[in-house]
């Protein structure tokens, strides 16, 4: 499989999914979407490469959309795919599905880290030995949205936060 392509991983709603009005709650959504997003690495071959580096992907920014609820026992599928990168991040696109109705779209931006915790160039994660066919470029509102966060992040006070990581 190409980082690029599709791959649809299948989940069932379960009991300790649920939230007080009987669907999935949305903190489960984001724990499924990484459980989608590893499964994907792993499938492109992309998580051996990782590994064997020592690095690792953190989550820098995600936005989801809800369109209809998931409830206890539905099965459905994560369509998860890499579509692109920028100097910085990869992003994902994933889609919750129950047959060919979408549930709800998540795009997330990644970043990966080494050992020491900086930063891996995106170009050096194509880089390892996978096969890749990647759109020529991110879907323009994807590129807006990251650059909204990275300036929304960096001009306001409250977002800022010390060398130790505590807010400044």
């Amino acid at each position: 499989m190409r980082v690029g392509d599709r791959l649809d991983t299948t989940f069932r709603v379960l009991p300790s999914d649920l939230d007080l009005l009987m669907h999935m709650t949305n903190g489960r959504y984001l724990s499924i979407l990484d459980a989608a997003r590893i499964a994907y690495m792993s499938e492109t071959g992309l998580w051996r490469g990782l590994r064997a580096r020592g690095w690792h992907p953190v989550v820098v920014a995600q936005t989801i959309s809800y369109r209809r609820p998931l409830t206890l026992g539905t099965r459905y599928q994560v369509r998860t795919a890499l579509i692109g990168v920028d100097a910085r991040n990869a992003y994902y696109e994933q889609e919750f599905h129950v047959g060919e109705l979408t549930h709800a779209t998540a795009v997330v931006a990644i970043r990966y880290l080494d050992r020491t915790g900086e930063s891996v160039l995106p170009d050096r994660l194509l880089g390892l030995d996978v096969e890749v066919a990647l759109p020529e470029s991110l879907p323009a509102w994807v590129g807006e949205w990251s650059e909204a966060i990275r300036t929304h992040t960096a001009t306001n006070p409250r977002t800022m936060t010390s060398s130790r990581g505590t807010p400044a």
